[in-house]
């Protein structure tokens, strides 16, 4: 496996590498027993003020003052039933050497926990990053949620359906012929709220729209739930996944869970459908593998496409040819790849435009990189274009057909 020797070079430049990354493991946070760790880069004047307490727990005081650097909270993969936040940690050091203070949390997976327990695990750490970012040296107002794979999936799903609800919330699906219960996701903790306001002020804090988080970074998500169900069943796989029943295996319920349904829904039922630019981060990065087999790059054009047409600002979608499903996470791993050199490009083109302010940084419209498979020439990114909107065709037609299909 790529995963096992890419490990390997990471141990070699860690002991090579100038740069130092604090680690604080096993912070508790949120409503259930959950844990986080915590890194921080040796470009942060705030690791040095960290180092003594490297490997301390949740009980120990790490305040240190805030030097504004942003925070990624980093949400692994693992089909929704496996993962842990351990092996995140190379990615997440070299994250954190470029400048970020890098958030991991555990969060409950499968059998233990389905969908609507993931979100609420994810708003949590959202919730405690906000509170607690000047500790360790962040800018709670610099704060981007990236995923991976089902990762990506349960990020995209705590931050859509949280803007829907702030602006009124969206029909029910109506699926002929379902009758399961709906699932409900949670809504969010009112981090604002003080136990001893009166009722009136309660009001207006709830009452005012607020974006969660400054940006999202997704990798290789699944963002429409129906559509990966009938790509599980066309490859006979459905009864192995555990996303079925994460997601109260209903095909209303699969609606529920997808993103992708959830914001056209909102498109089309929300009364001021313009607010959703409000509510929804201000930057949104979508990167998938070209050769992604697990969870197609359809997955990922088909919701930058819809926030295209939600008039979204700040959006960019980028294709890298010739990887996997694994590979734009894997090859964070690596400093020195050139893979990940452009991945943290793409990475600091959606953060550190918001850090310097500068008119017209880090724009990224809708008619602007709609593909961009980040090596460059008009020539292939128009190909990939094309290859990437026939395979979509091809696909929606392929699920059409099969009459077998049932949920």
């Amino acid at each position: 496996m790529r995963l096992v020797p890419l490990f390997g070079h990471f141990a070699r430049f860690q002991l090579t590498n100038g740069k130092k990354t604090d680690m604080i493991k096993n912070v508790a946070y949120g409503r259930g027993n959950n844990l986080l760790d915590i890194y921080i880069g040796g470009t942060s004047p705030a690791s040095t003020s960290m180092s003594s307490h490297a490997d301390d727990d949740a009980e120990s005081d790490h305040t240190v003052e805030s030097n504004g650097n942003p925070v990624i909270i980093y949400v692994y993969g693992g089909a929704w039933d496996s993962g842990h936040k351990s092996m995140i940690m190379p990615m997440a050091q070299n994250l954190a050497n470029q400048g970020y203070i890098v958030i991991v949390p555990d969060y409950t997976r499968y059998p233990q926990a389905k969908i609507e327990d993931m979100v609420r695990d994810v708003q949590d750490a959202v919730v405690w990053t906000s509170q607690n970012a000047t500790r360790y040296g962040g800018d709670p107002a610099n704060i981007y949620l990236m995923g991976s794979g089902s990762g990506a999936h349960v990020a995209s799903l705590a931050i859509m359906n949280d803007a829907v609800e702030q602006l009124g919330g969206i029909p029910a699906p109506a699926v002929e012929g379902d009758r399961s219960p709906l699932v409900k996701l949670p809504s969010w903790p009112d981090q604002l709220a003080n136990l001893h306001s009166t009722p009136q002020q309660q009001q207006q804090q709830q009452s005012r729209l607020k974006e969660r988080v400054q940006g999202l970074i997704l990798f290789s998500g699944v963002f429409d739930i129906t559509f990966y169900y009938a790509y599980l069943h066309k490859r006979g796989i459905e009864e192995v996944s555990a996303m079925p029943r994460v997601m109260h295996q209903s095909a209303n319920n699969y609606l529920v869970c997808s993103p992708s349904w959830i914001l056209t829904t909102a498109t089309e039922n929300l009364q001021k459908p313009e607010l959703l630019e409000q509510v929804l981060p201000k930057t949104i990065l979508i990167v998938h593998g070209e050769q992604d087999r697990l969870v197609p790059a359809h997955s990922s054009q088909t919701l930058f496409n819809l926030l295209c047409a939600a008039e979204i600002p700040n959006i960019k979608f980028k294709v890298y040819t010739g990887q996997s499903h694994l590979d734009p996470a894997i090859d964070l791993i690596l400093p020195s790849n050139d893979i990940t050199a452009a991945l943290l490009n793409d990475i600091a083109d959606v953060v550190r435009p918001s850090m310097v302010q500068l008119p017209g940084t880090g724009a990224s419209t809708p008619n602007d990189g709609i593909m961009d498979n980040g090596q460059g020439g008009e020539e292939e990114h128009q190909m990939l274009k094309k290859q990437q909107d026939q395979y979509t065709k091809d696909f929606s037609e392929s699920l059409l057909r099969d009459s077998a299909l049932v949920f």
